[in-house]
């Protein structure tokens, strides 16, 4: 952009460019220095996070050491394991299945919505909401369709979802279908009428109802069909620590109990493991990349190749590793360190450690005081806590250094500016001279010697 000014501004330029030099070269320094140490600060941040959720997972539903659940005969039921479950076995007869209430109304009738009333809707447990048949849709003659009366009940206020209403067409005929929202001997539907205003109404909803499927509980016995008798609302039992099943066939007399088994999940387990050592390994990874030695290009270094708390970080996490909880210890269940810290797996050594005391490993890291999930959170918390972390003072402390060095780059642009235009008024003064001499110069040359010559 200077070039076009002429000999003076190029000079004034490059002058100025060698005064400020050394300044700008020490403010790209820091301003790189700074964005590699944000960038570096999130990259940590995330790893450590990313590795905490990993870690958190070992001690919840997904607990470290897998448990797995069969049913003899799959088509009598499902069933799911989480956390706390212990081996077993165990043998029911489902007697009955539990049901939700469902009934049909025949000879619904359109009604005039003014002044229509309302419907109490209630169940057997007690629970109950009003239908107010006036607010319902109604078409340009003022009448409410029985289907715009389903609609009604399902939004009724109250209703969240405890009766659901439609309606269905059998041989030309319109019916309400009412179907309580869960299963059991408490989902009985009853209708109190009485607040209807319209007649035709009133009277096919107090009808009888078509029972289409009956409000009954589960009957199930544990133990097999001489067995402990249960008896409860949903077909869902959860008496089990840990493990879920739900029956969807009733049996019959005779019949060969259900069995129902859990047991360690040795793939499964090996998993869990394997992803907590992969984990790890990640995390220290990146640490190992930000700390990094580079004795031949210094420049290519580790952002924290210098930094004592971040070295001192790689250092507390392997040694949060080295604590046992009773007499188990992550070396007698196949996990180990090389000297760089980073972890393998020997498959069998775990599987002869778990064969022998399963519950040592998942003490190892689920412990409520000394498990490797807490002492690790407790411990990277103060890493990565967004109110007091050291990650997150040091990203305010660059935030602070990124905003001096931008101001330090305005006043570097303003001093840029004073300079050059100093020397580009020394220079222009210069060329004056300079143009003024050469023409005194000229004029001397064009004055005549004695002898009638020019000189």
């Amino acid at each position: 952009m200077f070039g076009s000014i002429g000999v003076p501004a190029e000079s004034a330029k490059a002058f100025t460019d060698m005064y400020m030099a050394n300044a700008i070269q020490r403010l790209n320094d820091q301003k790189t220095g700074n964005a590699s140490a944000k960038a570096a600060l999130t990259k940590l941040q995330g790893a450590l996070s990313s590795f905490q959720t990993s870690l958190l997972a070992l001690s919840g539903a997904s607990s470290i050491v897998k448990q797995k659940v069969t049913l003899s005969n799959p088509a009598l039921g499902d069933a799911t394991v989480g956390s706390g479950a212990q081996p077993g076995s165990y043998a029911f007869f489902v007697q009955q299945l539990a049901s939700a209430h469902q009934v049909a109304y025949a000879g619904i009738p359109s009604y005039a919505a003014t002044d229509a009333g309302s419907l109490k809707i209630a169940l057997g447990d007690g629970e109950s909401f009003e239908v107010d048949l006036s607010s319902a849709n109604a078409d340009a003659s003022g009448n409410v369709s029985p289907a715009e009366l389903a609609r009604a009940i399902n939004q009724a206020e109250g209703n969240e979802g405890k009766v659901s209403a439609s309606i269905v067409t059998i041989g030309g005929e319109q019916r309400l279908v009412l179907t309580s929202g869960e299963t059991g001997e408490a989902s009985e539907i009853s209708l109190d009428t009485s607040g209807i205003n319209d007649a035709a109404l009133a009277t096919a909803l107090s009808r009888t109802p078509d029972e289409l499927s009956a409000a009954q509980d589960a009957i199930f016995k544990l133990g097999g069909e001489s067995g402990v008798r249960i008896k409860q609302a949903s077909n869902t039992f959860t008496g089990i620590q840990g493990v879920s099943v739900t029956f969807t066939q009733a049996m019959t007399t005779g019949d060969a109990p259900l069995l129902l088994d859990v047991g360690l999940d040795k793939g499964g387990t090996t998993e869990a493991v394997q992803a907590f050592v992969d984990a790890y390994n990640e995390v220290m990874s990146v640490l190992a990349e930000l700390t990094k030695t580079n004795p031949d290009d210094p420049a290519n270094a580790g952002p924290f190749v210098s930094d004592p708390g971040v070295r001192g970080l790689q250092q507390r996490m392997n040694e949060l590793l080295r604590g046992a909880v009773g007499e188990s210890k992550l070396l007698d269940y196949g996990i180990s360190a090389d000297r760089s810290g980073k972890l393998s797996l020997d498959t069998g050594k775990l599987d002869t450690a778990l064969a022998r005391n399963p519950a040592g490993l998942d003490a190892l890291f689920a412990d409520a005081d000394k498990g490797i999930v807490k002492r690790m959170d407790t411990y990277l918390k103060t890493w990565t806590s967004s109110v007091d972390g050291h990650i997150k003072r040091r990203q305010d402390n660059t935030e602070s250094v990124e905003k001096s060095l931008n101001k330090k780059e305005l006043s570097l642009d303003a001093q840029y500016s004073r300079m050059y235009q100093r020397y580009l008024a020394q220079f222009t003064r210069v060329e004056q001279l300079q143009s003024q001499m050469e023409f005194t110069m000229n004029l001397i040359d064009s004055i005549p010697d004695f002898g009638g010559n020019k000189k």
